[in-house]
């Protein structure tokens, strides 16, 4: 072969390979946060208005603290937490200040979650993966 073919089909591969890596956004549209232990992870309702700030922390036992802010809400939401497609966990609910609440529950499972968001008339689902 000579050179000039040579370079030719490197610059196709080049070009292919750039196509490619430039090309994955359009086939992951949203992927899902991943959590660990020991890790957080900070979310914001879009359908609630006003908003509702989240914060989900796993410790390295797999209990799970959700702290919500909800300022301009005059009752605070309804949060549930449940594997996706299963039962929800027993989350102790307590408030701290008028805008900020806490709950704690022992996650069962690695996988995939479910965050449930309620205020009156509307309700946002967060979906999250807890990895080992």
């Amino acid at each position: 072969m000579s050179p000039r073919v040579i370079a030719i089909l490197i610059l196709l591969l080049v070009a292919g390979f750039i196509g490619t890596m430039a090309s994955v956004q359009y086939f992951v549209r949203d992927p899902l946060p991943i959590i660990g232990a020991n890790q957080m992870l900070h979310m914001r309702t879009r359908a609630i208005d006003p908003p509702i700030a989240l914060q989900i922390a796993v410790d390295g036992g797999y209990r799970v603290d959700v702290q919500f802010q909800h300022p301009g809400h005059a009752a605070p939401p309804d949060v549930t937490l449940r594997p996706t497609d299963g039962a929800p966990i027993l989350l102790e609910t307590q408030s701290t200040s008028e805008t900020h609440m806490v709950a704690n529950g022992q996650l069962t499972r690695p996988g995939r979650w479910d965050l449930v968001v309620g205020a009156p008339g509307v309700r946002e689902t967060f979906q999250f993966i807890v990895r080992e």
